[in-house]
């Protein structure tokens, strides 16, 4: 990992299939600074990693809550 990334686990509620994720993943891409986002349906979890100098985990939450899942 480059030393500019940090990697963001967030646990996620109301996500239950593949359209879920996807709209996640979505809202995520448009955060600047994100770099990958891989969603994970059953274990109900987003991994995010981003430039901390770009974005931070409150604002990649922010995201996940507006395109209308808990974060």
């Amino acid at each position: 990992m480059d030393v500019n990334k940090k990697v963001a686990i967030i646990k996620v509620r109301g996500m239950h299939c593949e359209g879920c994720a996807k709209s996640i993943e979505h809202a995520l891409r448009l955060v600047e600074g994100v770099v990958s986002v891989s969603v994970e349906v059953k274990g109900k979890t987003v991994t995010v990693e981003y430039n901390p100098e770009l974005t931070d985990s409150d604002t990649l939450r922010g995201a996940i809550i507006n395109a209308g899942f808990n974060a």
